[in-house]
């Protein structure tokens, strides 16, 4: 678990006011009643769904990106050759306007 889900952790469980058992009166006592449910849902259900939501999103689309651009490298290389792209991963301005090269950068911004 990294250290932002567990700060968020904590806050929420300060915000239900889970430090404030000794209190029961209005909302206190409501909140006290569905502690356990709330424990359960900020401790195993919010970071399963965190989880979840992130391997659906950016992370994903990132991931997706980084493989086609592996795949349009090699792409690069079979055809222009192992020149075409540096060792830090530009691709040479020769081939800045060939469709793959094209590609090639827009994958790459």
């Amino acid at each position: 678990m990294n250290e932002h889900q567990q700060r968020f952790q904590a806050l929420l469980r300060e915000l239900f006011q889970f430090d404030s058992a000794d209190l029961d009166f209005g909302i206190y006592r409501i909140m006290n009643h569905k502690r356990d449910v709330i424990e359960r849902y900020i401790a195993e259900e919010l970071p399963q769904t965190i989880t979840e939501e992130l391997s659906r999103g950016m992370l994903a689309e990132q991931a997706i990106i980084r493989k086609e651009l592996a795949e349009a490298q090699e792409e690069i290389a079979e055809l222009l050759g192992p020149r075409a792209i540096h060792a830090d991963g530009n691709l040479q301005e020769a081939f800045h306007e060939t469709p793959m090269g094209a590609r090639y950068l827009n994958l790459q911004q």
